[in-house]
């Protein structure tokens, strides 16, 4: 029997009306399902059928989880999934969810297709930072960034990959983004879009002090090393802004790519060209193409 966990943004009203139909779309199917507790705390609603897991414990129970939210819950999942590296299916609920698989829509069909085993695993990038003088690390899917936290200055960062020197970088902060999140952060910061599955890093500075500082890609099995200076006592760390972290200037970060990876759940028509097209208008012209086109 199939056993899945569902984790959803708690404050998303779409979600909590429609989760009356969404139990008895899966009673019916016949599967075990477990909602992390948080949801049940939201919901005007009492479900007593509902088995109720807190959110840690349930990628340990189950063999797929249903992430109902946007671009942040998918993240918040990846991150409470970790090592397990349990498949998630990603459920928009509105907003861009460019991480997210299905619409709430389209998300019975999908799930009967999941259910007949009509869909296939990909694998992600995950990174992992170690903070000097700090025991647990940090995980992301996106990107892990340096910033200059509640200081006006620039910092500097002195990189170096797998121990060689690679360069001093004066700006507000460093993006260190896998393939995933290069339409993240990393986008905003004029990094450039590469296709997910790739085996590669994205080195870009925020705002850099030089117009010769651009973005860098790199090998996925690099080893890199960055230690952080600046005139305010402290700076902050972020790993796709769900483990944020405040360290002193000097502080020294080491990053790689983790021994595990993300599990995403993809339906067998999934298209990544589609869905830049679709969701960044990618390859849009202001042109009026009725006027001409090489085509015709």
């Amino acid at each position: 029997m199939l056993r899945v966990g569902i984790m959803a943004h708690p404050q998303k009203k779409l979600f909590r009306e429609k989760l009356p139909e969404l139990l008895e779309l899966f009673k019916r199917s016949g599967i075990r399902v477990f909602f992390s507790g948080d949801i049940m705390e939201k919901s005007p609603h009492h479900f007593p059928e509902i088995k109720i897991l807190p959110a840690r414990d349930i990628p340990a129970y189950c063999d797929m989880i249903f992430s109902f939210g946007g671009d942040g819950t998918m993240l918040r999942t990846i991150q409470v999934v970790g090592d397990r590296q349990t498949p998630v299916l990603g459920v928009n609920l509105g907003g861009l969810g460019f991480l997210t698989e299905v619409t709430l829509e389209d998300f019975t069909p999908t799930f009967r297709d999941i259910l007949d085993g009509k869909y296939h695993l990909e694998e992600r990038l995950i990174l992992e930072g170690r903070i000097e003088g700090q025991e647990k690390p940090m995980h992301a899917l996106n990107e892990i960034t340096i910033e200059k936290g509640r200081s006006t200055r620039v910092i500097e960062v002195a990189v170096e990959i797998d121990g060689k020197y690679f360069n001093d970088i004066v700006a507000d902060g460093l993006i260190i983004s896998t393939p995933t999140g290069s339409t993240g952060y990393s986008l905003s910061s004029n990094g450039p879009i590469v296709v997910p599955t790739s085996e590669c890093l994205i080195l870009n500075p925020i705002c850099p002090h030089s117009l010769t500082n651009r973005p860098v890609i790199i090998p996925a099995h690099s080893k890199i090393s960055a230690h952080v200076f600046t005139d305010y006592p402290e700076i902050v760390i972020s790993a796709d802004n769900q483990d944020v972290r405040e360290i002193p200037s000097r502080t020294k970060l080491e990053i790689q790519v983790a021994p595990f990876r993300a599990r995403l759940v993809k339906h067998p028509a999934s298209d990544y060209f589609s869905l830049l097209r679709n969701k960044l208008n990618w390859g849009g012209d202001f042109r009026n193409k009725l006027r001409w086109s090489f085509k015709s």
